[in-house]
């Protein structure tokens, strides 16, 4: 199980905001999945030829590439390493990103309650402390 308060908070690449990493692959390009601290509106940093899978822990406005989409905590959304990103936030909150290379992997993350049975399927289990996400990757080359 991983505990998101026991990483340490590293900038991101454009020093607008940190996240705590959480997990890598051994090549860190292949995949990595980290825990941002949203603590004011930013724009992301880029990653090309990255997908991004974001799941919101609080409620916050992603806009990607010009279009405003408002997520709730527990909602996702995929968007590409490259598309221009910014979060506008009415209070801090955090977002779980798993981050995998185009073409070589395709991240799923399941939210539970603490409660549920845990799967032996998930490449990793981060506690989020009211909910339980499971991080699964499937390969795809």
């Amino acid at each position: 199980m991983l505990i998101p308060s026991e990483a340490t908070p590293v900038p991101w690449r454009n020093g607008a905001g940190t996240t705590r990493e959480l997990a890598t692959h051994a090549d860190p390009s292949c995949w990595r999945i980290s825990l941002a601290d949203l603590l004011e509106d930013a724009p992301f940093s880029a990653f090309p030829g990255i997908d991004r899978l974001f799941t919101a822990l609080g409620p916050l406005r992603l806009t990607i590439n010009g279009t405003a989409t408002d997520l709730e905590r527990g909602d996702q959304i995929r968007f590409a390493g490259e598309d221009t990103v910014s979060v506008t936030l009415d209070q801090p909150t955090q977002a779980l990103n798993v981050m995998t290379r185009r073409g070589l992997y395709r991240a799923e993350v399941v939210l539970r309650s603490p409660d549920a049975g845990r799967t032996d399927e998930a490449v990793a289990t981060v506690d989020l402390g009211e909910q339980i996400a499971d991080v699964f990757l499937t390969t795809l080359a």
